[in-house]
């Protein structure tokens, strides 16, 4: 937990050689990383798989930066996806661009972690907002909606959720 607490608080310092993009990516690829560290799902899968919605490059960043990493004993999988239908086996997708209220409604009854950069991503049914402020990336999540998808998100995580500005 510690390590999670310094990436939300400390990301900028730690990566302030990258250029804005790159550190951004980085900063994403953590949080994504310790999300699913801490959320259970109901069914513990062989293969823990982590799902990104129509971005290829930042799929492949997140292939790199996982390569050897393990969540408990659990292998990481990294797959870009371009359809509901391809997240039958995703227990995380990233919506690194929009996505319609209407995906997410859809995924609502599925124990899917989603996680979006999209304005209003809660509003519209996804888990886990990612949002700038101050230049710094912090992130909201709705616990309800994760509930609903059959998701726990531990407290330690729920308490450093922030609600995004106006």
């Amino acid at each position: 937990m510690i390590l999670f607490v310094g990436i939300s608080f400390y990301a900028a310092p730690i990566f302030a050689d990258d250029s804005s993009n790159e550190r951004e990516n980085k900063i994403k690829i953590a949080y994504l990383y310790h999300f699913a560290q801490f959320t259970e799902w109901t069914t513990k899968p062989s293969i823990f798989n982590y799902c990104v919605y129509e971005d290829t490059s930042f799929s492949e960043l997140l292939k790199n930066a996982y390569v050897g990493k393990t969540l408990g004993e659990t292998t990481i999988g990294v797959r870009s996806v371009y359809a509901q239908s391809d997240f039958d086996d995703c227990q995380l997708v990233f919506f690194p661009h929009s996505v319609s209220a209407e995906l997410l409604t859809k995924m609502n009854k599925k124990p899917i972690l989603s996680v979006g950069t999209q304005r209003n991503f809660s509003q519209f049914g996804g888990i886990i907002s990612l949002f700038e402020d101050n230049q710094k990336i912090y992130f909201f999540i709705d616990n309800i909606s994760a509930l609903h998808s059959g998701l726990k998100i531990n407290s330690q995580l729920l308490s450093l959720s922030k609600e995004p500005p106006l």
